[in-house]
């Protein structure tokens, strides 16, 4: 089955470089691309598409202005936003408004096509380069999480929080831990019913908050 995917961008050579990777796999297609977020929009709104990847920063309508739109048409849709620059700010955004995917724009060739797989999977994603430096940036913060909330959890729950915040994949969890993906699927609904956590990535974001 063809894999229909919507490009945006607003350097045409990054775009033609970034539509030959992604159709080096015969599954996948760039049936359209833009080159800002307004395009992008419209193009989404008009056309059908399986998979969506934005550059952060273009003219006109950003990225993220236009994942937060396409996310509020279709919540749960995958979106792959590309990125120059490792700030945590766009990052946490991106979290937040349900973005699946994460690529640094100089590592897209090698991390593109695994992170097209994982969004369509309801996975999440993030260049393994940019994942370091933001749990980095994470732990610095020391955000503040409630120790109550943290003591709901079982000892296993715990383990698979912390793992969630090294931006492991479910299949990672589970290969590490020796258990199958189901069970760590069990665990992260369970985990997101005990803390009350609603909506896509708010288990990551607390994640990522619990670091100490």
């Amino acid at each position: 089955m063809e894999i229909k995917i919507l490009t945006a961008d607003d350097h045409p050579i990054f775009l033609k470089g970034l539509k030959e990777t992604i159709e080096t796999d015969p599954d996948f297609k760039v049936t359209k691309s833009a080159q800002n977020g307004q395009e992008a929009l419209l193009a989404f709104q008009t056309h059908s598409f399986d998979v969506v990847i934005l550059d952060i920063d273009m003219p006109k309508m950003s990225g993220l202005e236009a994942a937060e739109k396409i996310l509020q048409i279709k919540p749960e849709f995958p979106v792959i936003m590309l990125t120059m620059h490792k700030e945590k700010a766009p990052f946490m955004k991106s979290l937040e408004i349900g973005v699946l995917g994460y690529v640094l724009k100089e590592n897209a060739v090698s991390d593109i096509i695994h992170a097209i797989y994982k969004v369509m999977e309801g996975e999440s994603y993030l260049s393994p380069e940019i994942s370091s430096y933001l749990l980095k940036k994470a732990t610095a913060t020391n955000k503040q999480v409630s120790t109550d909330l943290l003591d709901q959890l079982t000892p296993a729950e715990k383990q698979i929080v912390k793992m969630i915040a090294e931006y492991k994949s479910s299949k990672e969890i589970a290969d590490e831990l020796f258990i199958s993906e189901k069970t760590v699927f069990n665990h992260r609904t369970n985990i997101a019913k005990k803390l009350n956590l609603n909506g896509k990535n708010s288990l990551l974001r607390f994640a990522l908050g619990s670091v100490r």
